[in-house]
């Protein structure tokens, strides 16, 4: 089985604050991965992490998921792509300091995109990392896009397109999951009470209107909060690249770990 982990935004970074890092809960992140990985050495893993206080808030000023099409759009462009790079450069370093042989691939480097939409990814180089016992990091980022000239592609994005070649990869089929670790503890039924945590969601429920209490994020989030987490991950679900999802906090002690040993600290997503 091939995991794929996000890292979100809100827990790496103060999100509420820009360019703010939280490199104690990465350390901590990173060793909860670490003691997993020495646990279980034939867990495959790539991780994600999202763009937080680094490039959510300029990117929401320059409206850049929407499109680029003016000179200060394109400026607005360089300054997410900048913010989105070092964010990950920290973020390898921290992880890389806790002994994790993670890798950095740049999704505008390698991305083509049409409409928001993935045509082409050269994933090859990201599965061969994990033949080779290596963890490939990727992240949310601007793409350049034929239609709307320039774009952001989220961590999820970027997830669904990997999920697809990653069945493969694993040689078993469509044993794919993904782990949302966010600050969050889950999808709370009495959102923003946050009293009440549902502990699995049946997928075939989410678009009813009897679902209010999956909100979006309360924080700058250009790439969508939580309805639209849950939506793209029913959507793998239903279409069998993924075998399950979890959403959950990674920001409580041994969550990390216990996500990636097979339990659901969380909300579990299923089918």
């Amino acid at each position: 089985m091939i995991t794929l982990l996000k890292l979100g935004g809100s827990l790496i970074t103060e999100k509420d604050q820009a360019h703010t890092l939280r490199p104690e809960t990465i350390l901590s992140i990173g060793s909860e991965i670490k003691r997993a990985l020495s646990d279980d050495p034939n867990l495959k893993l790539i991780i994600g992490h999202g763009s937080g206080s680094f490039g959510h808030i300029p990117a929401k000023r320059y409206q850049t998921r929407e499109g680029v099409f003016t000179a200060a759009g394109w400026q607005g462009f360089a300054e997410v792509s900048a913010e989105a790079a070092d964010l990950n450069r920290s973020v390898t370093a921290l992880l890389r300091s806790c002994g994790l042989p993670v890798i950095s691939f740049s999704p505008l480097s390698a991305v083509q995109v049409s409409n928001r939409t993935i045509v082409h990814w050269d994933k090859k180089p990201i599965f061969d990392c994990l033949q080779n016992g290596l963890i490939p990091l990727v992240y949310g980022d601007t793409v350049f896009d034929d239609q709307l000239g320039g774009t952001i592609l989220s961590t999820e994005d970027l997830f669904t397109d990997l999920a697809r070649d990653a069945g493969d990869a694993s040689k078993a089929g469509a044993a794919v999951r993904i782990l949302l670790a966010g600050r969050e503890e889950g999808i709370w039924q009495d959102y923003p009470k946050n009293q009440t945590l549902i502990r699995e969601l049946n997928i075939r429920n989410i678009n009813k209107k009897n679902v209010e209490f999956i909100q979006a994020s309360e924080f700058p989030d250009v790439t969508g909060g939580m309805f639209s987490k849950v939506q793209l991950m029913a959507a793998l679900l239903q279409s069998g690249l993924i075998s399950e999802a979890h959403i959950f906090s990674g920001n409580i002690p041994e969550n990390i770990y216990q996500s990636l040993t097979g339990t659901c600290p969380g909300t579990k997503l299923w089918l």
